[in-house]
């Protein structure tokens, strides 16, 4: 076998309990990007256009929050992204959205670019814990 061909088996076998525990649990952990990646990808295949109702209120430092109509005239509420206003502001109306029932966002291509962001993140990082583990092993 060339010494750059190795299975799991041979992987695992080769690390102590200690070393396998502390790469599962960092494989495990960087589960978690890919989480938030399919749900932004969700996100953008599942939301609708549409736009605000009534008045967005947003804070001095934080978030905006408002309310929007999704088709069959769903009622739609919640923060929105990527959304600031001055105080003098929040009165404005019909602010183009994306938007799901309990989620809204001003650019749709930012779901999908955070959601590449995510997945490569998440992928470069099991790529170096397995790189990590094949060395010590």
């Amino acid at each position: 076998m060339r010494p750059w061909q190795w299975s799991a088996a041979e992987l695992v076998r080769g690390l102590r309990p200690w070393q396998r525990l502390v790469m599962c649990g960092c494989l495990c952990a960087l589960m978690v990007p890919f989480w938030f990646a399919a749900q932004n990808v969700h996100r953008f295949t599942s939301g609708h256009r549409t736009k605000t109702e009534g008045t967005v209120y947003c804070a001095w430092d934080g978030p905006c929050r408002g309310s929007w109509l999704l088709p069959g005239r769903r009622q739609g509420s919640g923060e929105i992204e990527g959304l600031t206003f001055a105080a003098d502001e929040e009165g404005l109306l019909d602010i183009p959205l994306f938007a799901g029932r309990d989620w809204a966002v001003t650019d749709r291509s930012g779901l999908l670019t955070r959601a590449i962001v995510e997945a490569l993140f998440g992928a470069i990082g099991m790529v170096v814990v397995l790189w990590i583990a094949w060395a010590r092993s």
